[in-house]
This record gives structure tokens, C-alpha cells and sequence, in this order.
């Protein structure tokens, strides 16, 4: 390895250690891809499970509250869901499972709970609540600092 790569992945790893969004962006990435083989089996992927869960439980909204509640954007949430209207799972006309989606959805459940019940046990309840809570401050701070850019707009 040339000096400066080892230079270069010794600064990153330095940036790792203290960088927020490199360490939550690793985190959601391995989370993400355990969440992903676990859904395999139902031919979900993680990011769709949670958008036909929360579908589901929110009626009638617009895709502007559907991007606030899921911290999406909107281009990212139209682009999802047309692929899920494309494979049947929402309707067409409105957001809303379709019967398909929702026997997607139950039989992915299972799944998923095998594999959030992996992450609590590898953690411990004590460190997963904590990391839970943690998880609330941040987004709380982030939002509240968005919503201070938007007001100076």
C-alpha cells in the first residue's frame, strides 16, 4: 500500500471515530443488511417492510405526511412507492396496501421479529433501551435544527 492510501485510510479512520453521520450511516448500513436477509424470504427489503407497516397504520395520508413521519424525502418516498405499486403491494390510486401488500407485510413480521429480537439480545434491554433513547435525542436535535434553517429561510 502507497503512502499516501495508508495516510488517507488512517485520516478516515480518525473521521470514523468521531464523525456522526459516518458512524450512524455504517450502523444503518450493517442493520439494514441484516434486517434485509432476515425479510429475504418474503421478498421484502427492510426499507420496504417499514413503509408498508407505517401505510398501514396511517389512513388516508398525503405523501408530503408520509415523508414527514417516515424523515424521508419526498423524491426517495415517490420513488418507493411506485416500485411497491409496481410489484402490487399499494394501491394505485391512493396510498394504501393493496391485499397482496398486506400478506406481504404479515409474512414478513415473523421475520423481522427474529431479527429485532437479535439486535435487543445482542445488546442487552439495558443498552437497547439506552440506545433507543439516545436514538430520540438525536433526532429530536437534528429536526429542531432543520426547522431553525427552514424558519431563517
Amino acid at each position: 500500500m502507497s503512502e499516501k492510501a495508508a495516510t488517507t485510510i488512517a485520516r478516515y479512520q480518525e473521521l470514523v471515530r468521531v464523525c456522526a453521520v459516518m458512524n450512524f450511516r455504517q450502523v444503518t448500513r450493517a442493520v439494514t443488511a441484516q434486517f434485509d436477509d432476515a425479510l429475504r424470504p418474503a421478498g421484502l427489503r427492510a426499507t420496504q417492510l417499514n413503509l408498508l407497516v407505517v401505510i398501514e397504520g396511517a389512513f388516508a395520508v398525503t405523501v408530503t405526511d408520509l415523508a414527514v413521519i417516515l424523515a424521508m424525502d419526498r423524491t426517495t418516498l415517490t420513488r418507493n412507492l411506485k416500485l411497491l405499486r409496481a410489484r402490487g403491494l399499494v394501491k394505485p390510486d391512493r396510498i394504501a396496501l393493496t391485499p397482496k401488500g398486506r400478506k406481504a407485510a404479515a409474512a414478513a413480521l415473523p421475520l423481522w421479529e427474529v431479527a429485532q429480537a437479535g439486535i435487543v439480545k445482542g445488546l442487552g434491554e439495558r443498552r437497547w433501551a439506552a440506545l433507543l433513547g439516545e436514538l430520540t435525542a438525536t433526532r429530536a436535535v437534528v429536526h429542531d435544527r432543520a426547522r431553525s434553517r427552514r424558519a431563517r429561510r
